[in-house]
């Protein structure tokens, strides 16, 4: 379940303009989430590299998609 820190994103107009796609999180400290961005850098044709952004920046399916994972890799540790 998230919490409401952790789905405080809200849209707004000028979204299309200043939010860049994140394909998932994949890591959590204090009230940031570490992402991996969609696409490549131009200038290097390699993936962006992973980058630490506040919690609420974070869309609630993508928060929602890490705490899944996060469970299945607790069900599997703790076998």
């Amino acid at each position: 379940e998230l919490s409401e820190f952790e789905t405080q994103f809200e849209p707004r107009s000028n979204d299309d303009d200043v939010l860049w796609e994140v394909i998932e999180i994949v890591a959590e400290r204090g009230k940031k989430y570490r992402v991996r961005w969609a696409g490549n850098d131009p200038k290097t044709g390699r993936p962006w590299p992973l980058d630490w952004v506040p919690k609420h920046d974070c869309t609630d399916h993508l928060v929602g998609e890490w705490k899944r994972k996060k469970a299945v890799k607790g069900r599997r540790s703790s076998k």
